[in-house]
């Protein structure tokens, strides 16, 4: 009792130094938010989190721009243009090294694994690394997921050179399996698979395997922010952070209600896709054994140091990764807080 006592005095102690970020003058601190790509399932616990007014509780107005890449929205925060985004952490390798004087930190880890991986259609005969060997591989130039095949491919004891690359524009390359032109592509799985079947590939048709089922597990998609402003804005960061938290939450336990928000933030989108991409990045991605079991953002350091040393010679950086350079876990809040609901556990079984 005692314990669950003082943990509560804990959380509460959190929440009234978040609340302070709004208490100076009474005002709401507006923040602008850069996506990691076009309105998605993947942004529900964003809506969630401004519609139920966990920002408003923490002292924030925030409001939110589609992204056009990791890449972009890293350069975006380090350029100043945005305080904080949603990006792919794996990119932070590169971009830090080459940008020592504008460093970029991750400060909430949401996909636990990457869904980077190898999509194709079954009447291609791909399910597993070794069935890629001699086949026909769509991809963009210079693409992360490219830099990283012969790692992924070194893991796995195959040839990195065993596949031919179709280059293409990244909005081609799902295209060019649908038409036959390519055996595979290269991408985050819970996009291109939902790409496919909203272009006509049945369901029950689309294949996949992920980069990270098969041995290289970096860390994925996060929230970042410069370091900083990080540093500067400590309750800014944290109060965001919180209640995004609490925005994953909500939409763990409620995907329609977050699905039935981007709807009415993006009313192109289709609802039944962006329901069964939530699902699929919650199945690749999110609510990976570890997360289920330690909780949201709970980060291993072997595991982070291992996968970006493999990252870090897939670039050729000269580095030796250190966690403490790329996360900083001292804006999240209590362990308890970020804890996957039991209702969520059990249908997970």
């Amino acid at each position: 009792m005692l314990k669950n006592y003082f943990k509560l005095i804990i959380s509460s102690g959190f929440a009234m130094m978040i609340a302070g970020v709004a208490s100076a003058g009474g005002h709401l601190k507006e923040i602008n938010f850069s996506l990691d790509w076009a309105w998605q399932g993947m942004h529900g616990p964003f809506l969630l989190a401004k519609d139920r007014g966990y920002y408003e509780e923490v002292g924030l107005s925030v409001s939110f721009d589609r992204g056009f890449g990791s890449g972009d929205t890293i350069s975006k925060i380090a350029a100043k243009a945005y305080p904080m985004g949603f990006a792919e952490g794996t990119s932070l390798l590169k971009f830090n090294a080459e940008n020592p004087d504008d460093q970029v930190i991750t400060v909430l880890v949401i996909n636990d694994q990457s869904p980077t991986g190898v999509i194709s259609t079954k009447s291609n005969g791909i399910s597993k690394p070794s069935d890629l060997m001699g086949k026909k591989v769509s991809a963009t130039q210079s693409a992360a997921t490219v830099l990283l095949w012969p790692v992924f491919a070194e893991i796995n004891n195959l040839d990195p050179d065993g596949i031919e690359y179709l280059f293409v524009e990244p909005s081609l390359r799902d295209s060019m399996v649908v038409q036959g032109q390519a055996d595979a592509t290269f991408g985050f799985s819970s996009t291109t698979v939902l790409n496919m079947v909203q272009a006509g590939v049945p369901e029950d048709e689309v294949t996949y395997f992920t980069m990270a089922q098969y041995g290289l597990k970096p860390y994925s998609s996060s929230i970042i922010v410069r370091k900083d402003y990080a540093a500067e804005n400590p309750d800014i960061v944290k109060g965001f952070v919180e209640a995004t938290v609490k925005g994953m939450i909500d939409m763990l336990n409620d995907p329609d209600a977050g699905i039935a928000l981007l709807k009415k933030q993006e009313p192109l989108i289709d609802v039944k896709i962006e329901t069964a991409r939530w699902y699929l990045a919650e199945e690749l991605a999110i609510l990976t054994p570890e997360v289920v079991k330690n909780g949201i953002s709970v980060v291993d350091r072997e595991r982070y140091e291992t996968a970006a040393k493999q990252v870090a010679g897939a670039f050729d950086l000269p580095i030796k990764p250190n966690m403490d350079d790329y996360y900083d876990p001292s804006f999240l809040p209590p362990l308890e807080m970020r804890q996957i609901p039991q209702a969520v556990k059990d249908r997970l079984k």
